[in-house]
């Protein structure tokens, strides 16, 4: 291996001793969940992913789940897709379209991330009743 190639990699190597880069997408996903964006002008706060509205700690670990508002099982980026689309406008299907890590895309990333992160130590408990 080349020299500037292992410098590279040390370097690389330095940066994830001081966190885990997982916790910049946690971050990034929190900010995004308050902030009011989309033609409706809203943030997320009001999303229910299956335990009230705006309840995310433990929502991950209970998904899937049937969601009677839309009649599906859906996974966790999918239920992000609907309240995208009902509470802040955004156009669900152009989003699931998007190739990852590109645009809204992203940004679902970045917000399952931080819901995911929310439950963490918190083991699985998918509801079986539907």
């Amino acid at each position: 291996m080349e020299t500037g190639a292992a410098d590279g990699i040390a370097e690389y190597r330095k940066m994830l001793e001081d966190g885990n880069p997982a916790e910049l997408f946690e971050a990034r996903g929190e900010a995004l969940w308050k902030q009011r964006r989309g033609p409706k002008n809203a943030s997320l706060e009001q999303c229910d992913l299956g335990k009230g509205p705006g309840v995310v700690k433990g929502a991950w670990v209970e998904m899937p789940r049937h969601f009677a508002d839309t009649g599906r099982v859906q996974d966790l980026e999918s239920r992000l897709l609907t309240c995208m689309e009902t509470l802040q406008g955004f156009n669900a299907a152009e989003i699931a379209k998007t190739p990852f890590g590109r645009g809204e895309q992203s940004n679902v990333t970045a917000l399952a991330t931080w819901i995911a992160g929310s439950s963490r130590g918190m083991k699985f408990n998918l509801p079986q009743a539907h």
